[in-house]
């Protein structure tokens, strides 16, 4: 009888400390989830970039939008072979 007594008293014990694990880990998850609620993403800075770099890309950028006035006037001057000769005439003549 006393064995059994033991043994019961054993058993509420160990369904303790189960029940006390059980609770704390509930706890660490509400807590964990309330950090990861908490975190904010915060977008990376852009590199710092050094002014000879900053205007060595506007030169590109520059250099880039003459070549393509340049294109687009070859190209419409080919679209107009005939007439380019003659506006050039008038506009040179007066």
């Amino acid at each position: 009888a006393e064995q059994q007594k033991v043994e019961k008293l054993e058993e509420e014990q160990r369904a303790q400390n189960i029940e006390k694990h059980r609770i704390g880990r509930r706890r660490q998850n509400e807590i964990m989830a309330r950090i990861h609620a908490a975190i904010i993403q915060v977008p990376k800075p852009p590199p710092s970039h050094t002014i000879k770099a900053i205007e060595a890309k506007k030169f590109l950028k520059k250099k880039r939008e003459a070549e393509d006035v340049y294109k687009e006037i070859k190209k419409f001057e080919k679209s107009m072979p005939g007439n380019a000769s003659a506006v050039h005439s008038r506009v040179t003549d007066r």
